[in-house]
């Protein structure tokens, strides 16, 4: 499989789906930058003054953007962003429209087991909301595809077979 270098790699869908277990498989097989918006620190107030999530959430993704482009600028390549909300990635084509990246969902159509992924004792993330899971799921579904965005069915797949769907479509 020929390996073709993409600005950045988008990993998206619901919690449980498996974005952060695809990241780490990828982030080996490129040896590129991995970013999950989760792991920007969280600052709850400004000195005294307590800020509410939307702004906090705000700053975060503008400091993750910041981030990116340095890393693009620096000649980086592959660099692999994974967990933002769906409305962060409405704006990720305008945001890096000059550079080569494809947004890949992660879907599944059968909510047991989204439930029992998420509810997992293993799972890196403490996240357990299997009912938002399954809203979230449901939207990506439901909505119409972004630029630059492949979804794929997870349902039925190891995250090895997911890799290599992704892969395959990296190499087109």
């Amino acid at each position: 499989m020929k390996k073709e270098n993409h600005d950045l790699i988008f990993i998206a869908g619901a919690p449980g789906i498996g974005k952060s277990s695809i990241a780490v498989l990828l982030q080996k097989h490129f040896k590129s930058p991995c970013f999950e918006f989760g792991w920007i620190p969280e600052f709850r107030n400004k000195g005294y003054q307590e800020i509410p999530y939307e702004e906090e959430e705000s700053i975060a993704f503008e400091n993750l953007v910041l981030v990116t482009k340095n890393y693009l600028k620096h000649g980086f390549e592959n660099i692999i962003i994974t967990d933002l909300e769906d409305k962060r990635i409405k704006e990720l084509h305008s945001l890096f429209k000059t550079e080569k990246y494809t947004l890949f969902s992660l879907i599944i159509d059968d909510h047991e087991i989204l439930k029992s992924r998420v509810l997992l004792e293993e799972r890196s993330s403490k996240y357990r909301d299997w009912k938002s899971a399954i809203k979230i799921n449901e939207a990506i579904c439901n909505r119409p595809l972004y630029p630059n965005e492949i979804r794929i069915n997870t349902t039925k797949k190891n995250l090895k077979e997911v890799e290599k769907e992704i892969l395959n479509y990296l190499s087109k």
